[in-house]
């Protein structure tokens, strides 16, 4: 497209102004930014990659949980139509209290770690911290350890003669059974959401310090001229910059906690059993339930209808939040 402009400096002549947005249709090939083939080429391997490690393993899971394939069923096995989410659904399941569990852990996870990670950072932040870059070194290092390894650490600390109770027994409390087979899973999940933090927190830490350090200077200068104080200045001008930085990082985190299995499996095996002689576990999420059915029931088309399940929670999950908070919107 081209803009005529004549004026009275141009004596009456009317030139054709391109602009960069359209300079590259004036051969009417169109912008060559959509059409050069190479950005095809870059693009092949992650479509490729997505297909074969993420759609097709989802369809071959939707396919199997409408069959009873699973250990008993090995050989042969046959379509079931929805029987298997019948039974997810059916009443007295283990479903719902899995499911009131993994809603209850997703949203603690959630908000601990991202608040835990936020306070750090304005806490270090600070120009005035004394050694804070050494804070900020030492206070990243569980990012960079094993997770495996690390989760077996805290499974020993926060065993019945591990150093924890040591301690309580040292000022005079008596024992923790923090992970008990059977009984009060409060202890449990305390212990399982301190464990989760430890791994999560140095992630939101180091966004939150990266977000408070792109806030302009002069912001606060002229709420300093302002007669702006240290609560207005983090009213008006850090919390809507962290808030609009963190917020897309929320969302995943929370799908992330939802489908989160491993610290579970690794931590605490779901335990306390829900009930006695139950397979499920009152720290077990959907996603570390699911595993245990595939790996420990052979129940393959069950564990499949829950991966479904699971997938469609973490979906309407991921839009309604991105639709209320416009997160992922583009400018």
């Amino acid at each position: 497209m081209t803009v005529s402009t004549t004026g009275p400096s141009t004596s009456g002549l009317s030139g054709a102004v391109q602009t960069p947005a359209t300079a590259g249709n004036v051969s009417g090939g169109g912008d060559p930014e959509r059409t050069n083939p190479i950005a095809y080429v870059y693009l092949f391997p992650i479509v490729i990659s997505a297909l074969l490690f993420t759609v097709v393993p989802f369809l071959i899971t939707l396919y199997y949980s409408f069959t009873n394939y699973g250990l008993q069923n090995f050989v042969e096995w046959e379509l079931i139509g929805l029987d298997n989410y019948r039974e997810i659904l059916q009443g007295g399941s283990e479903f719902f209290p899995v499911l009131g569990w993994t809603f209850a852990f997703m949203i603690l996870t959630t908000l601990i770690n991202v608040g835990f990670g936020m306070l750090l950072a304005l806490l270090l932040a600070n120009p005035n911290l004394p050694e804070r870059n050494l804070y900020r070194t030492l206070l990243i290092i569980p990012w960079a350890l094993p997770f495996i390894l690390l989760v077996q650490v805290f499974a020993g600390i926060f065993n019945n003669q591990g150093p924890v109770n040591q301690i309580l027994n040292n000022i005079g409390i008596a024992s923790v059974q923090w992970i008990p087979n059977f009984g009060d899973p409060l202890f449990a999940r305390i212990a399982l959401l301190f464990v989760n933090l430890w791994f999560t927190y140095p992630f939101f830490m180091t966004v939150g310090i990266a977000a408070l350090a792109a806030i302009p200077r002069d912001l606060y200068e002229v709420a300093e001229l302002d007669g702006a104080g240290t609560w207005v200045k983090f009213r008006d001008i850090t919390w809507p910059f962290l808030l609009s930085a963190v917020t897309p990082l929320i969302i995943t985190q929370a799908a992330f906690q939802f489908n989160n299995a491993g610290i579970i499996i690794l931590f605490t095996a779901g335990l306390p059993a829900g009930e006695p002689g139950s397979q499920w576990g009152l720290t077990d999420t959907l996603a570390s339930y699911a595993y245990d059915i595939f790996y420990s029931q052979r129940e393959y088309g069950l564990a499949g209808a829950y991966a479904t399940v699971i997938f469609i929670f973490i979906a309407l999950l991921l839009v309604v939040t991105s639709l209320t908070t416009r997160s992922f919107k583009e400018d």
